[in-house]
């Protein structure tokens, strides 16, 4: 097949794929996704950066690239099933009521103490492109995939409704990239990645005075939805080494990227209808602008893979640059409470994982890691929007090459996800001349639960 012949083809594939991804709204455990790729995820991701022959691995290096043997297409699915259960979850809730001097309303949060599954199973595509260029040293490429990504939803008589009904990041990253052998020791890869992000955040604002009485006569019986979208830009860079004939080192960076989100919500703080903004009345229910900016972190992951006979031994170790974000402040000019914050003062995380490939037979390839993946989120910040701790995974894997042209590799991740608890005071604020928050939440709860990910490739080469 011509080189030409099959850049437009691989061009045309490329739109209706970005399409095709742009219109998914998928969703996972955990906010950032390193399975990327299901041939990568069989060996937990160990060695991606620097993998051989393998156009999946361009999103964690984009100088793998350069290693591509022919033209190659992939596309890969992964479905996440969480089971994610909340217990023992109690909240107190203070709401400040403005005045001279100033009061409050406070009680116990009524309602459901325990919920079964938090998230939902959901079905994650990835996508990548290839080409060696005329100019042989040079290569080009495109990755489409969702590197971040959060999905949590409690009922709406849950306890800690007043932290938390719904939270949902969605993230969709296409990163063209082109890499180029330097000479038989050393490649060198760069791309750029234009990332979309949608955030929901949904919650119950207002009174509540735990008196249940009462509360059916003023408490709001819906919850606010604050909904925003955006593009953010940034870029990847990479290096990979050819030591010698049988051991690759690599080292890339993707940077972090600042996108400004816009959009719009309904902020309900009182039983009743929507009325027009600015209102008369003490409280009152109102759709609003909603603006934020979120920052997604920038990815430090260096690789090594050693070729052994039939065997590859492989090992990544990723620094996660989380600590510079801050909260993620929600503002609602339109409504009568004009500030929502996510606590999000997080830390850098380390990820780490161990893998092997062990070369069956000409056809097959069998795979399996484990790894580590640290949380960014302590005790003193975690909430339950995003109720995270620390994960190991053990992960299996195949390729099968079905004939010179086509392949298919799967791959089964289970997750072991520590019990943590949640213990926090949320407060939101932003009634003009009001010293103190408008509201706070003090909510406590411990979860449990454990993720299977199933994940399926089929590449193309030509």
């Amino acid at each position: 097949m011509s080189n030409s012949h099959f850049l437009n083809k691989e061009f045309a594939a490329a739109v209706i794929l970005s399409q095709f991804f742009v219109g998914l709204s998928a969703s996972a455990a955990g906010l950032q996704l390193n399975e990327t790729s299901p041939s990568l995820q069989g060996s937990a991701m160990a060695g991606s950066a620097a993998a051989s022959n393998d156009v999946s691995a361009l999103f964690n290096n984009p100088a793998t690239l350069s290693t591509i043997q022919q033209n190659q297409i992939y596309l890969g699915a992964s479905e996440f099933i969480p089971q994610i259960s909340m217990i023992n979850g109690e909240a107190f809730h203070t709401f400040y009521v403005p005045g001279m001097p100033p009061s409050n309303i406070a009680g116990p949060v009524q309602g459901s103490a325990s919920q079964h599954n938090i998230s939902n199973a959901v079905f994650i595509p990835q996508g990548y492109i290839g080409w060696r260029t005329p100019l042989d040293k040079l290569t080009l490429g495109l990755a489409v995939v969702e590197p971040f990504y959060l999905y949590n939803k409690y009922s709406e008589d849950s306890v800690l409704r007043y932290a938390s009904v719904k939270s949902e990041i969605n993230s969709v990253d296409i990163n063209p990239t082109l890499a180029y052998q330097v000479n038989e020791k050393l490649s060198l890869g760069v791309g750029f990645q234009a990332q979309y992000l949608k955030t929901i955040f949904s919650h119950f604002d207002g009174v509540n005075t735990g008196v249940p009485p009462i509360d059916l006569l003023i408490a709001a019986t819906e919850p606010s939805h604050l909904k925003s979208d955006g593009w953010g830009y940034g870029y990847t860079i990479g290096a990979l080494f050819q030591w010698d004939q049988f051991t690759r080192f690599g080292v890339s960076y993707r940077s972090e990227i600042s996108t400004n989100l816009s959009g719009h919500g309904e902020q309900y703080t009182i039983i009743g209808d929507i009325v027009p903004s600015p209102a008369t009345t003490f409280l009152y229910n109102s759709q609003t602008a909603v603006n934020n900016n979120f920052k997604t972190p920038g990815v430090l992951t260096i690789g090594v893979a050693r070729d052994i006979n039939d065997w590859t031994l492989k090992a990544t170790a990723q620094v996660n640059f989380w600590d510079y974000l801050g909260d993620l402040v929600v503002s609602t000019p339109d409504a009568y409470e004009t500030i929502y914050i996510v606590p999000m003062k997080w830390h850098n995380t380390f990820f780490g994982s161990l893998g092997a490939d062990y070369r069956y037979n000409s056809s097959l390839t069998l795979r399996g890691g484990f790894a580590y993946n640290q949380t960014p989120i302590n005790l003193q910040n975690r909430t339950p929007l995003i109720p995270q701790s620390d994960q190991y995974w053990l992960n299996f894997g195949l390729s099968y090459f079905i004939n010179n042209h086509f392949s298919v590799d799967g791959a089964y991740s289970h997750i072991f996800i520590r019990k943590q608890s949640v213990n926090i005071a949320q407060a939101n604020e932003g009634v003009p001349g009001l010293a103190a928050p408008l509201e706070v939440n003090q909510v406590s709860a411990d979860y449990k639960g454990t993720e299977n990910i199933v994940s399926l490739g089929l590449r193309y080469s030509c």
